[in-house]
């Protein structure tokens, strides 16, 4: 038995929050490569930023009407635990902290997408890209957990690492469902339409 495709609606609805997840994963990545000089409060504030918009985003990618409703639960668990983090952040007082808050989010969003790709990717095809999302973000988290002393800068470039596979990924997913939009557009315009009598 084939495995279920996502489908045009499913693409549609689901494209905007998976391609500016990408791209909010893409400007950190670059933040992280580029700003050599990046301090403590850099660190801290960036890293809100990010996990803001990443819980933003994912609360909306699995709000859409065609994602299954026993989805909802682990995604917002995961979502407003981001958004948690990303708030705390901006009030903690060391980068140890900081590592801290980052390695949690990371690995309860990481732990809630590995769920919904393991449970729900049949009743919704585009939770298969949560194998890789789920997967880099526990990783993430192992990763962070083990990094003890390192300073801003460092802990700036490890979770840039991280974040330019969620880009690189999202990325691709994005565009893979805007591809599967169009090629539904051309189909149904290539439709002969009925001759009426």
């Amino acid at each position: 038995m084939p495995a279920p495709t996502t489908t045009p609606v499913q693409a549609e609805e689901v494209f905007r929050p998976v391609m500016f997840r990408g791209v909010a994963a893409l400007v950190y990545a670059l933040l992280s490569i580029f700003w050599i000089g990046a301090d403590q409060n850099a660190l801290a504030y960036t890293t809100a930023a990010f996990f803001v918009v990443t819980g933003a985003l994912m609360w909306q990618y699995v709000a859409v009407d065609s994602a299954p409703a026993k989805s909802r639960s682990p995604y917002v668990f995961g979502a407003g635990l981001m958004l948690l983090a990303g708030i705390a952040l901006i009030f903690v007082g060391s980068v140890a902290w900081i590592c801290y808050i980052a390695a949690f989010a990371f690995l309860v969003t990481g732990i809630a997408e590995l769920y919904v790709f393991a449970k729900l990717r049949a009743d919704f095809p585009p939770f298969r890209n949560q194998l890789v999302t789920g997967a880099v973000g526990v990783i993430l988290a192992i990763a962070l957990s083990l990094s003890g002393g390192m300073d801003a800068h460092g802990l700036f470039g490890l979770i840039g690492g991280g974040t330019i596979i969620f880009a690189v990924f999202e990325l691709i997913a994005g565009f893979g469902h805007r591809h599967e939009i169009k090629a539904a557009v051309t189909k149904n315009s290539d439709t002969p339409e009925p001759e009426s009598n």
